[in-house]
């Protein structure tokens, strides 16, 4: 199936066209819309392709702009500011405002949002528009139905003067024409109407006067800058270099008004008139022989961007001719079969009859003759020099060497009449697949068939197939494949065993051994197998769902440029080989399968199941058509290159049409979505009109999709709950060839977000739920400050309050205890008892006490004795005397405990004395007089404090009772101590008087002392 690379050099090299080419239209595809199809009018007045790429047609019913698909309307209504209704031209200037003619409103130029209208109120000689241009200063040139004015840059409307003795009234105007020199040319519909603007005045031309009357109607220039002249019905003339020129074409033109020209970049003149098309091409004139355009009066041509030429007319509508990719050969007849043979002949089976073409002209010969009026299924040249003709008539299997014509019918002994196939396996040997059976004709002429009873289960031969293994593939109406080695049958092929279906249309076989097989559901390769096996064991499965586009496949054929055409149910199409390959085995599911049409020059109803179409030895695919041939040949068919151009008609925000660009491009701006917006609607086209019905488009919206989308030929996207933030719609367009779009048309959209969208909302909410959150702290730490301060400052009270209790507590614990004994107390009261070896003690006792307290108050003598005593608690602590109690009128002290003081008797002697002296002191002045007497002793003691509630420290022993009865024992106002208080001072200055012998109470006689 896949041709080897020579053929592709010997293609380039030897092509000739099979057909040859009657006409310069025969390439050409026309397509025509008016009021039945979509276009706003039967009658066109004016056409052109603006910069933004629509094709613009100017009717009565208003301006009709065109994307390929679909026309808008645009004119005069109450929700826009346009001023016409009807156009009768229009005319966009090299600054892109457009002009707009209107047939009784004037003009309107169009800018973005800027529209202004210009009417006689203006200066306009007439509302009524004819032609518009611009000349090489930017001034627009206005004709009317009255007059010609022009417009300055400055907007100053000037009215051109014409020579003395022109008829300047009532000018109607035809054309106004800018050359390439800038000269303005005016037609108009005056006799001999011709005038050229030149030092600042219309001069008349003169240059056809020796024709008489005459009407100019059209006029252009050349690329080489030849003037082409319409003269009404004068013919066309051509101007160059001072020389005039007749054109005689032999065509409609020499008889009938030229009303239109167009000079395409290749030189080529695209003539219209009142009655049809004609072009001139390579010195040749070529006249359009189409029904629809025969009768037309064609008002305007031009040529798009992609070299398509436009037409507008009075009673058609418009048409566009595309230059086909097909050339469509016209039987009238549905077409089977087709073949190529070495001699060059091109055998064509149809329903009526074998046709023959040779030298690019159609011949007879005798197989013609024989197989006239039968209705031919397959036609195969066999690499042996037989043509073998299947008849599906009383003729059966036809077989013609050049010379002699044999045949085979159920006479001779084959299975049916009605034969769908037949090959040649050796020389002589044919293969003949019916309806009935398969027949094989061996070369001795003996026949051998095969029917159910000889295994063929089912008889209905579709397709017949000679592998490289010398195995036949015999193709069966539902009973998928039978394989034949040595006439034998060795095996069945079915759907359970791998094909896609068992309806099988055609079988062939690739270089590598790989075998293809078309059925009705789908594509079927089987990987070259064992030549000991003969059966395949790899079954790999094309159809509509792993991205065929179809399932019904009748023929597939590899071209010499890599592309695999199918002829299917929905007709012909194309893929990469490389890809369906690939998606055969698994590797991939994106393919890019292209379906052809009218657009493509294939104006046909189509291949049916059982035709056959052929690759020739040039790589020129000759499809079989139910209404002749379509010729394709990849070598000389141009991609179309041209990038498409994309535009974004309107953008809808809820509902709200905030874009809208369908009528006149608007410039770019940033579409602002407030918070809220819940839905955005973009649609938009593409602008590529050699087949804009297979468009595809891409499309990306930045932050909210990750990656293009597949291409789709989906003209409307639909977008929901954007994220605040910047959106950029990216869109691309893919033309039929597909070529992308130069650059991506871009719209950009700002969703605005609610407050609680904004980061800074956030930042701030943030910093005010921190700056709470701290101010809180800050406050409640502020106020567990104020309360630790508080309570800090109640602890310090409550603290001083004790401290001062404790205080007091401590000096009078001091005040009952020695300091020492006190200090030991404070952490709880407990016994304390310590023997302290030398001490000295002391008892004073008042005298006549009882006698002197009787004479007084209570609080008289409570009041004399505690001012006495104070006096002598005073003087204890300056002498480090330890006052022990009171009892009643008696007073003793101790010295030497609980602080030792090795003076201890010297102290207590002086004590004494001071005692003696404060009852002195205080007798002068008290008003309870006392007399004291004292007694000491010296000696060992134990001292402690006693008991846990109203404690006292005490001080008891031998030396204790001694000094108590040396109290007792002293005379009043004298001091009285033992012989040990003696001894310990009898070497002081303190003087003592003679011993004196006392009976002691419990101690006896005692050796006492009185101090002096």
């Amino acid at each position: 199936m896949k041709k080897v690379g020579i053929f592709f050099i010997f293609s380039l090299l030897c092509s000739t066209e099979i057909f040859s080419q009657t006409s310069f239209f025969d390439n050409y595809v026309y397509q025509s819309w008016n009021s039945f199809g979509q276009l706003n009018g039967t009658t066109a007045t004016d056409i052109i392709q603006t910069k933004d790429g629509y094709i613009d047609i100017g009717t009565y019913e208003g301006l009709a702009r065109f994307d390929g698909l679909t026309f808008t309307t645009h004119k005069r209504s109450s929700s826009n500011d346009l001023t016409f209704v009807s156009v009768r031209c229009f005319f966009q200037d090299s600054h892109g405002a457009l002009w707009i003619g209107s047939n009784d409103e004037g003009v309107q130029k169009i800018t973005g949002d800027r529209k202004k209208t210009y009417t006689t109120q203006t200066g306009l000689p007439s509302n009524s528009i004819r032609s518009i241009t611009e000349d090489h200063d930017g001034n627009i040139w206005i004709g009317t139905a009255s007059g010609v004015v022009y417009l300055t840059p400055d907007e100053h409307l000037i009215t051109p003067q014409f020579e003395p003795g022109t008829i300047t009234k009532g000018i109607i105007t035809t054309q106004i024409f800018c050359d390439t020199a800038g000269r303005i040319w005016l037609l108009t519909a005056n006799e001999k109407g011709l005038f050229i603007f030149t030092d600042g005045i219309f001069k008349y031309n003169v240059a056809f006067d020796y024709l008489g009357s005459y009407l100019p109607t059209a006029i252009t220039q050349d690329p080489k800058g030849k003037f082409w002249l319409a003269l009404g019905d004068k013919g066309i003339f051509c101007m160059s270099d001072g020389a005039i020129e007749h054109i005689t074409s032999g065509t409609i033109i020499d008889y009938v008004p030229t009303t239109a020209f167009y000079c395409a970049g290749d030189g080529t003149v695209w003539i219209g008139t009142e009655k049809g098309l004609v072009t001139y091409y390579n010195g040749k004139y070529y006249e359009y022989n189409g029904d629809i355009l025969n009768n037309a009066k064609i008002s305007k041509i031009i040529g798009d961007r992609e070299g398509n030429i436009w037409i507008a007319t009075d009673r058609c509508g418009i048409g566009k001719l595309t230059h086909g990719k097909f050339k469509m050969l016209r039987l009238g007849v549905p077409v089977n079969t087709i073949c190529n043979d070495s001699n060059g002949n091109y055998w064509i089976g149809t329903d009526n009859g074998l046709r023959c073409i040779k030298d690019d002209e159609e011949i007879t010969n005798e197989l013609t003759e024989f197989a006239k009026g039968v209705r031919i299924r397959d036609v195969t040249a066999t690499e042996y020099g037989n043509i073998l003709v299947s008849c599906y008539s009383k003729y059966g299997q036809i077989k013609y060497d050049g010379k002699k014509i044999t045949n085979w019918t159920v006479n001779e002994g084959i299975s049916g009449n009605k034969v769908r196939v037949a090959i040649e396996t050796k020389p002589d040997e044919f293969y003949i697949g019916t309806t009935t059976g398969l027949s094989i004709v061996h070369a001795n002429g003996s026949i051998r068939n095969f029917k159910q009873a000889d295994g063929l289960d089912n008889e209905y031969i579709m397709a017949l197939l000679k592998d490289i293994n010398d195995v036949v593939w015999i193709g069966t109406d539902g009973g998928g494949i039978y394989l034949m080695k040595d006439e034998k049958i060795i095996a069945r092929i079915t759907s359970d065993d791998g094909l896609a279906g068992n309806v099988i249309f055609k079988i062939t076989q690739e270089s590598d051994g790989s075998v293809w097989v078309t059925s009705g559901s789908g594509i079927t390769r089987c990987r070259r197998f064992s030549e000991t096996d003969y059966k395949p064991t790899i079954y790999e499965t094309l159809n509509s769902e792993n991205g065929l586009q179809t399932d019904a496949v009748f023929q597939i054929l590899a071209d010499n440029t890599n592309n695999l055409w199918m002829t299917s149910n929905r007709g012909i199409c194309s893929g990469k080989f490389s890809e369906i390959q690939n998606a055969a085995e698994g590797k991939t599911r994106d393919i890019s399968i292209k379906f052809y049409n009218k657009s493509d020059g294939l104006d046909s109803g189509g291949p049916t199941s059982t035709s056959k179409s052929i690759i020739d030895v040039y790589g020129r695919i000759w499809f079989a058509m139910i209404d002749g041939v379509a010729i394709y040949d990849p070598i000389k068919v141009k991609e179309n290159q041209i990038t498409p151009l994309i535009q974004i008609e309107t953008v809808t925000v809820d509902d709200v049409v905030v874009l809208d660009n369908r009528f006149y491009p608007q410039e770019s701006s940033t579409i602002t979505l407030q918070p809220g917006t819940k839905r955005v609607e973009i649609t938009f086209t593409g602008l590529s009109f050699d087949a804009p019905e297979r468009i595809m488009f891409t499309h990306k919206l930045t932050n909210f999709e990750d990656d293009f989308s597949a291409p789709s030929p989906g003209r409307t996207l639909s977008y929901t709950n954007l994220s605040p933030g910047k959106h950029t719609l990216l869109l691309n367009a893919i033309n039929g060839d597909g070529f992308y779009s130069k650059q991506a048309e871009t719209v950009l959209f700002v969703q605005k977000p609610y407050i609680y969208q904004m980061p800074a909302f956030w930042i701030i909410s943030v910093i005010t739920i921190l700056g709470s959150v701290i101010l809180l702290f800050y406050l409640k730490q502020r106020a567990i400050m104020k309360e630790n301060l508080k309570l800090e400052s109640m602890v310090l009270q409550r603290t001083a309050e004790l401290n001062l209790e404790r205080e007091k507590s401590d000096e009078l614990l001091r005040a009952i205890l020695p300091n020492e004994i006190a200090v030991e107390l404070k952490d709880g009261i407990h016994s304390i008892g310590q023997n302290y070896n030398d001490v000295t003690v002391l008892f004073a006792d008042i005298v006549n006490f009882t006698k002197t307290s009787s004479e007084y108050s209570a609080n008289e003598i409570v009041n004399a004795l505690n001012d006495l005593f104070t006096l002598f608690d005073v003087r204890a602590q300056k002498m480090g005397v330890e006052k022990i109690k009171t009892i009643g009128d008696a007073y003793m002290a101790t010295c030497g405990l609980p602080s030792l003081n090795e003076k201890h008797a010297q102290v207590m002697v002086e004590y004494a004395k001071g005692m003696i002296e404060d009852v002195r002191k205080y007798n002068t002045t008290a008003k309870i007089p006392f007399n004291i007497r004292i007694g000491l002793n010296s000696g060992p003691v134990t001292a402690g404090v006693i008991g846990k509630t109203k404690f006292i420290y005490d001080v008891w022993g031998n030396t204790v009772n001694v000094a108590s009865r040396m109290e007792t024992a002293a005379e009043a106002g004298h001091i009285r101590v033992s012989e040990t208080v003696y001894k310990h001072l009898q070497d002081s200055d303190i003087k003592f008087s003679s011993p004196m012998e006392c009976d002691i109470k419990g101690k006896g006689l005692m050796t006492t002392y009185d101090i002096l």
